[in-house]
């Protein structure tokens, strides 16, 4: 048994009428498991023993049913982009040879004579019938071979009457004039398919534009020299050399070089970001202003632009219980509205004897039943909602995401990586006998050697303020607890207070008050010690992330009784609860492993909670797997995160709201969509069986229905979704922001940009990296701002930008 995943890409799907057609059709052929139908970007997925069904067999079938199939994604975008303009340019003629049909007769606005106008109407309706509906006619007719009945064949059923029963008027004046109906049925199916096809296509532009990023070639070194060869002929490990103004053509780590990479087309960010040795870069993004030799790490399916388009084009895969309870309508509704429409020709020929009566009223009947308005509303919802949640970055995998973010109302939020950076800032210098900038050269001669978060921090603070360390000799560090070193013949340790304990350094009363005040407000705390007495402490605390007070602030707003927030970490109580107080969170949950934070979901799963969990996608998966919807914050260059439903490509955290906006929006959009068309046709088919309808005012009725669902859904594109440009960490003791400045080339440079900056109040830090023309700032957000540095900057003379 060959069991396989087949995928067919397919062009000309409009709406669900249409993926139905294909599911009946290949459910119907040998070996076939499954059909899953994506009919935004084209897609159908056949899980198929291929030993009784080729791969062949199956596209055909496909491709008989009136939807062209394409071996690659250019050769499909060429024949929807086709496509779409042949039924753009159909649609039209349609809509105006109705319209002069209309007033040729019964308008008579030329004063014809009344045979004349019937054979004018009768050739129009012809014309329209047989040339301009030619695609639906050819699909009808393939349709009806497969035993489908789909939309074309109410479509083709309603029409094709409505011109034999206007053409028997032209013989016998019994029979009323419908040649009119005729042709507007016509042109109206085809104008909506224009623009059934053209809402698709903008909600596929998004891959579309994503695969054309991606250089055809690369430029590899292989055995010295290099040479120019088709991306996908560039193997794992390969080093390739991309210019200045070139993209990068595949995922890999920067070898060699320095440059300021522009990624805004995956994660959302406007400004570059550097790049040196040893970090990753992704294909298809933008080399702005350096040479770089990249290392492959990722090719083909492997690669982040893959997985992206990959995942873009899940949006409407999975389906939400409303589009599968409309699906298994879709199965039944064409035969049952023929059904109806026989019965109501039978009766009304039995109870009045006019077969002229009975003929109209079941032409109104099968004309009130065309369902285009049910068929197109839940796909085109879904690939619309999807499409502007790309615009911001934030990644829905499919449309059954939607439905579950309508109905949460619990937020989760782990802290390192998520709400914060994982990153520690020196808070507090607490000198005991000696000053802070003695206690702050001490501490940094030492720690410069270190590896260790707290020890990088500290080292890096003290260079900020412009203290210089001295040199260090015996340096030796102790896993968890501290390091030791040797300064101008003084000994120093630098710790905790059970590693200064150990080595026989006794805390004084001082030490010990002070440690108890910062951890208390969830500061992590350092010991310093000279020659065995403590000349210090050093309290340090991580970094919120820009926006998560804003968030927090956003989700109480949103409903009416506000969402719940808890915030999950392995981290300590008191740390937790300051981070929690800092940003407002509700709840608190400490010295949680991963295991321990699904069972705490599960708990308030079990307690009647709908639960959102926001993770940083790793150590975080089996709590967004376990959620009501997974929301992967910086997935970074690993986007496949399969235990996410959302993954937030960009750093704005405040997005995520936008997430829940978005997803109650669209929800609320498809049960008001499905409602309508449900009624609208289900009402409209009574009361043409009841004989209370007529021909024309069913086709303003449909016509009605259609623009009204299709105006009620393009609504999602109006909504506002905030998206943070460059927020303030309120109450934060330090922020941070890096600027790329072009201009600075020299340690001149970099003493003129520090003058320029250092004066201002409220800035801490100063920290220029000369070699990527980047400067660093921790400064003090409730005294200054991101562009209050900016412009300082760029009174100096120096255009900065941030990175």
């Amino acid at each position: 048994m060959a069991t396989e995943t087949v995928q067919i890409k397919a062009s000309g799907m409009m709406c669900s009428f249409c993926t139905m057609s294909v599911e009946k059709a290949l459910k119907r052929l040998p070996g076939v498991n499954s059909v899953l139908v994506n009919l935004v970007h084209g897609v159908v997925l056949v899980q198929a023993d291929t030993s009784k069904t080729s791969k062949k067999t199956l596209a055909d079938s496909v491709n008989a049913l009136g939807y062209p199939v394409s071996e690659t994604q250019q050769q499909q975008l060429m024949k929807d982009q086709a496509f779409y303009k042949m039924v753009r340019w159909r649609g039209l003629l349609g809509l105006a040879l109705a319209a002069a049909c209309v007033l040729v007769d019964p308008v008579n606005l030329f004063g014809l004579p009344a045979r004349v106008r019937g054979v004018f109407s009768l050739a129009l309706a012809l014309f329209v019938l047989i040339w301009v509906g030619k695609p639906v006619l050819i699909r009808t007719l393939a349709a009806v071979r497969k035993a489908v009945i789909n939309a074309n064949v109410l479509l083709s059923a309603a029409a094709w009457g409505s011109l034999v029963v206007g053409a028997l008027s032209l013989v016998d004046p019994r029979w009323p004039n419908f040649l009119p109906v005729a042709t507007w049925l016509m042109a109206l199916h085809i104008f909506s398919n224009y623009f059934k096809l053209g809402t698709n296509l903008k909600a596929a532009e998004a891959v579309r534009g994503l695969l054309s990023l991606q250089p055809p070639r690369a430029r590899v070194l292989r055995g010295g020299a290099e040479v120019d060869v088709d991306v996908k002929q560039v193997s794992k490990g390969e080093t390739v050399l991309v210019r200045p103004g070139e993209r990068i053509p595949l995922d890999g780590e920067v070898g060699r070089g320095l440059a300021s990479v522009d990624e805004s087309s995956f994660t959302g960010e406007s400004v570059p970001v550097a790049k040196e040795p040893g970090n990753a870069v992704i294909g298809g993004t933008l080399n702005l202003d350096g040479a770089l030799e990249i290392v492959v790490t990722k090719v083909g399916e492997d690669s982040f632009l893959s997985q992206l388009v990959r995942l873009m084009s899940q949006v409407s895969d999975r389906k939400v219980p409303l589009e599968l309870l409309a699906d298994r309508l879709m199965n039944y509704y064409g035969p049952v509205v023929l059904v109806l429409g026989g019965l109501a020709f039978a009766g009304w020929a039995i109870a009045t004897q006019e077969l002229v009566t009975a003929a109209t009223i079941a032409l109104a009947t099968v004309i009130m039943g065309y369902p285009c308005a049910l068929g197109m509303t839940t796909p085109m919802l879904a690939a619309i909602a999807g499409g502007k949640g790309i615009t911001i970055g934030l990644l829905v995998k499919s449309g059954e995401v939607f439905h579950q973010l309508s109905r949460v109302d619990t937020v989760v939020f782990d802290k390192t990586g998520t709400l914060t950076y994982g990153r520690p800032t020196v808070t507090e210098v607490v000198p005991l006998g000696v000053s802070e900038e003695d206690l702050l050269r001490w501490a940094a001669s030492v720690e410069v050697k270190s590896e260790h978060p707290l020890g990088r921090a500290i080292a890096f603070f003290a260079e900020a303020k412009g203290i210089a360390p001295r040199e260090v000799s015996e340096f030796r560090s102790t896993a968890g607890q501290g390091v030791t070193g040797n300064v101008d013949g003084t000994k120093l340790l630098i710790g905790n207070t059970r590693f200064l304990s150990q080595s026989g350094v006794e805390i004084p009363v001082e030490a010990k008050q002070a440690m108890d005040e910062l951890s208390a407000a969830g500061k992590t705390t350092v010991l310093v010690a000279r020659e065995g007495n403590v000349i210090g402490v050093v309290a340090l605390q991580d970094t919120p992330r820009p926006g998560t007070t804003e968030l927090i602030s956003d989700l109480r707003d949103l409903k009416r009784e506000g969402y719940s927030t808890l915030l999950f970490t392995g981290d300590s109580e008191p740390v937790a609860r300051s981070i929690a107080k800092t940003i407002g969170v509700d709840e608190v949950r400490a010295h949680l492993l991963p295991a321990d934070k699904v069972s705490e979901i599960e708990k308030l799963q079990k307690a009647g909670r709908r639960v959102v969990m926001v993770g940083d996608g790793i150590n975080d998966g089996p709590a967004l797997l376990q959620s009501d919807v997974g929301i992967a914050v910086g997935a970074g260059t690993d986007v496949a995160i399969e235990s996410a439903g959302v993954i937030l490509l960009g750093d704005r955290i405040r997005d995520i709201a936008g997430a829940l906006v978005l997803g109650k929006a669209s929800y609320r959009t498809m049960q008001v969509n499905v409602g309508l068309a449900v009624v609208a046709n289900v009402i409209g088919i009574a009361l043409a069986a009841a004989g209370l309808i007529t021909p024309v005012f069913a086709i303003a009725f449909i016509l009605t229905s259609i623009f009204a669902i299709l105006g009620n859904t393009l609504r999602i594109r109006a909504i506002k979704l905030r998206s943070e440009a460059a927020p303030e960490i309120e109450k934060a003791a330090l922020a941070e922001t890096e600027f790329a400045v072009p201009a600075m080339v020299c340690d001149g440079c970099a003493e003129k940009i520090t003058d320029a900056l250092k004066d201002i109040p409220g800035v801490r830090e100063i920290k220029s990296k000369v070699a990527q023309k980047h400067v660093v700032v921790r400064y003090e957000p409730a005294r200054v701002g991101r562009d209050d540095l900016k412009g300082a900057l760029d009174k100096a003379g120096y255009k900065a930008v941030e990175a």
